[in-house]
């Protein structure tokens, strides 16, 4: 491989790492979230159950995407948007989706609606890292670029080489170019851990 995409190459390799260190994400997602689902947990305990929990599920997402993430676009439909992450993600008491949310909100001996906005919170959480991860390998890694992507692969099983087996270190870069975000979030992933077990 050429030295110019071998330095293109550790460039945007860089870049991906910065942009995913587990700090900034955590800060920049998850507290945010975090301080939306605390304010609003408490003025709701103040309200009482006056509310229906669809109306409650629609207002927090509401909060969480002008108030805690505050998103540069705006939610259309705060409704629909809650409709459709609890009935993908929400994993009930006795059931799954957005008819067992409402059920497992009624349901004020095992948390009531706080038990089913906390796992709503978790499921932005999850999904706005999930979409910001996209994003960074999309800004840093041209899908067109076909040296570019072996010459990352190729970096990555070179410098992380006791992380990877030896049935995926015969594979050629051009094989698992497809791979690279697999293959860095498992090399942050095991940095993450390394970090937690030392400090």
């Amino acid at each position: 491989m050429s030295s110019e995409n071998m330095r293109r190459a550790e460039k945007a390799l860089d870049e991906i790492f910065r942009q995913l260190n587990e700090d900034d994400i955590h800060k920049q997602i998850d507290e945010p979230i975090d301080a939306v689902f605390e304010d609003f947990t408490k003025r709701l305990e103040k309200m009482g159950e006056e509310n229906h929990p669809s109306e409650v599920f629609t207002e927090f997402i509401r909060r969480v995407y002008t108030d805690g993430l505050k998103a540069g676009w705006h939610v259309v439909n705060a409704g629909a948007t809650s409709l459709r992450l609890l009935e993908n993600h929400y994993q009930g008491l006795w059931s799954d989706g957005y008819c067992a949310a409402v059920l497992d909100a009624a349901n004020s001996a095992m948390g009531g609606v706080c038990f089913v906005l906390a796992q709503l919170a978790e499921i932005v959480k999850n999904t706005e890292r999930q979409e910001y991860v996209q994003a960074v390998f999309a800004r840093q890694i041209n899908p067109s670029d076909w040296p570019l992507r072996c010459e990352i692969v190729r970096i990555l099983l070179d410098r992380y080489d006791p992380l990877f087996s030896s049935m995926l270190k015969e594979c050629p870069p051009s094989q698992l170019v497809d791979e690279i975000p697999a293959l860095t979030t498992a090399i942050i992933s095991s940095r993450n851990t390394a970090h937690k077990i030392t400090t």
